[in-house]
């Protein structure tokens, strides 16, 4: 599996020599690089190009490599951080070092204690005064540590010093990623045909030509598919598992308590689960063996996680008797079908429809036009390794925030893309359109890396490039004269001038950019008056990037 993964690795460098200039010739660097590329995109099962946005791994990255940050609910914050180790000598089975995940111990202890000071690169720097910024407004983290190496885990004494880190607490969670954890999110199956043990007398009914089985099985059942089959069997399950937060921790507290764990069936939600099809023996009145194909998990993914993990790790203690509810629906292919149910299961957090909706005509039309203009567009997720296609994330992203003007929303709304806003994202949206947001983006997210050398321009540079993605396309439309004041007529934009409009942009896009950033400045000086930018506390500043009243006065241009 190593050498599989090395293979990967080196893939990922030979068709992204771009994205590893940084590095220089030096080789060792690059391969880590991209290991944790790889790690990062599968963990957060995103396309390898959505993962590079969420890199900090360079000098003074504070003990992280990677930061994934999601606000869920009213106030609290999930936050994933990865630390990447990446052995060469694929002969050596090395474990992932105990000073480094004492290490880890340590940035947690420092990122979220505002009181505690950093020497941090620019990349760190913005993530953690991003973090502490929520917590100003009250969010309350819930930390994931995501360890990854190409090795074995840490030892017993590493494992000991982390649960004496923090004791008591519900808020922070130590995961190993490796490269088997890779290979099987890499290899993930296309169909899953498996056979469910029930416990117990079970439902089944017959309506409008779809069937459905209510019943118990035990959470041995749930850790042994589990086993078998990992995420994949979570991939129409668009509430992603991230990790530890309040409800996890609450599902393993009811699982681990003695008094409580008999009666784990009646204090969970249960388990839904579709398939194309299922036999069973109905001449058996109980205990039914119902083999199922293509079955998937579309709501309950993070009770499956949860207790897959606990199981795991308390061995020792006896689950024969624990079961949970269980609802298996019978749906054949009817993508509408499993949309609509994946909808009205996941109803109380926000979701992630991406896969669902890949096969809207929208997303169709879309590909088609892009392919036809001489890009990929990727309409599912996917494994490839090339960071030159555009995923339909990443799209989203680009077209809120510079034709549809919401930069403060695209930052931080990315799980309800394919949900709440996907027709104020894709509506009447081309190809032609996609592709220059795309460009646009991409470019400001470039600059965001870079050190301009000026205090003032590094102030807010770390925060800014979805609002500067904003400002650049008004001014692109602007000089083609296809806007108005009271909206952009983006529409104008279409295959008829699409190399034209690129050409503008390719030849001017340093210009736009500069332009762009000033103007912003210029309102961050208003928005702040007779300060200097650079005295600016990074809290307040990425407070100020999320205002819609400091986003609407910028974009008045």
């Amino acid at each position: 599996m190593k050498q599989i993964i090395d293979q990967r690795v080196n893939k990922v460098i030979e068709e992204n020599l771009s994205f590893f200039e940084d590095c220089g010739n030096d080789i060792e660097k690059r391969r880590s690089l991209a290991f944790l590329l790889l790690g990062t995109a599968a963990y957060l099962d995103i396309d390898i190009v959505d993962a590079a946005q969420y890199l900090t791994e360079g000098g003074n990255d504070g003990g992280f490599d990677a930061a994934y940050i999601v606000p869920f609910g009213e106030s609290a914050l999930n936050v994933v951080l990865f630390q990447s180790k990446y052995t060469r000598d694929l002969e050596k089975e090395i474990n992932f070092p105990a000073n480094a995940v004492e290490k880890s111990i340590n940035t947690i202890k420092n990122i979220f204690d505002p009181a505690r000071v950093m020497q941090l690169n620019d990349k760190s720097r913005a993530i953690v005064d991003e973090i502490r910024s929520l917590l100003a407004d009250g969010f309350i983290p819930y930390v994931t540590f995501v360890l990854m190496n190409n090795g074995s885990k840490w030892n017993q004494d590493t494992q000991n010093h982390i649960d004496n880190a923090f004791p008591g607490q519900r808020q922070v969670e130590f995961v190993y990623y490796n490269h088997q954890s890779i290979i099987q999110y890499i290899n993930k199956q296309e169909r899953i045909d498996e056979t469910i043990n029930l416990n117990g007398v079970a439902i089944k009914e017959d309506f409008n030509y779809k069937e459905v089985i209510l019943g118990r099985v035990c959470v041995k059942e749930i850790e042994r598919i589990l086993d078998k089959y990992g995420d994949a069997l979570l991939d129409k399950n668009i509430r992603k598992y991230l990790g530890v937060n309040v409800v996890n921790k609450a599902i393993q507290d009811t699982l681990l308590d003695d008094s409580k764990r008999s009666n784990f069936f009646f204090y969970n939600n249960g388990i839904t689960m579709i398939c194309s099809g299922f036999k069973y023996n109905a001449l058996q009145k109980e205990d039914w063996k119902v083999q199922a194909q293509s079955l998937q998990i579309i709501n309950g993914g993070q009770t499956c996680k949860t207790i897959h993990q606990t199981l795991k790790d308390n061995a020792e203690i006896d689950f024969s008797d624990t079961t949970v509810l269980l609802r298996l629906y019978s749906v054949g292919q009817d993508e509408s079908v499993i949309e609509g149910i994946t909808r009205a299961t996941n109803s109380q957090n926000p979701v992630d429809l991406r896969d669902l909706k890949s096969n809207d005509e929208m997303q169709r039309l879309l590909e088609q036009g892009a392919k036809e203009l001489g890009y990929v567009y990727k309409r599912q997720k996917s494994n490839q390794t090339n960071m030159d296609t555009i995923p339909s994330s990443v799209a989203a992203e680009a077209v809120f925030a510079v034709w549809r003007e919401k930069p403060h929303l695209a930052k931080y709304k990315k799980s309800e893309f394919f949900d709440m806003y996907y027709n104020d994202i894709f509506k009447d949206l081309n190809a032609s359109q996609m592709i220059i947001a795309v460009l646009i983006f991409r470019m400001c997210d470039s600059h965001r890396k870079k050190d301009s050398g000026d205090r003032e321009i590094q102030a807010q540079r770390r925060f800014n490039h979805l609002l500067v993605a904003t400002i650049v396309g008004k001014f692109l439309l602007k000089h083609f004269s296809i806007d108005n004041i009271e909206k952009d007529n983006i529409e104008k934009i279409t295959h008829k001038n699409f190399v034209e409009v690129k050409e503008y942009f390719d030849n001017s896009k340093n210009d736009l950019y500069q332009k762009s950033e000033q103007h912003l400045i210029e309102h961050l000086r208003k928005y702040f008056p007779g300060q200097a930018l650079w005295d600016i506390d990074g809290r307040s500043m990425a407070a100020a990037f999320r205002r819609f009243d400091f986003v609407e006065n910028v974009l008045k241009i």
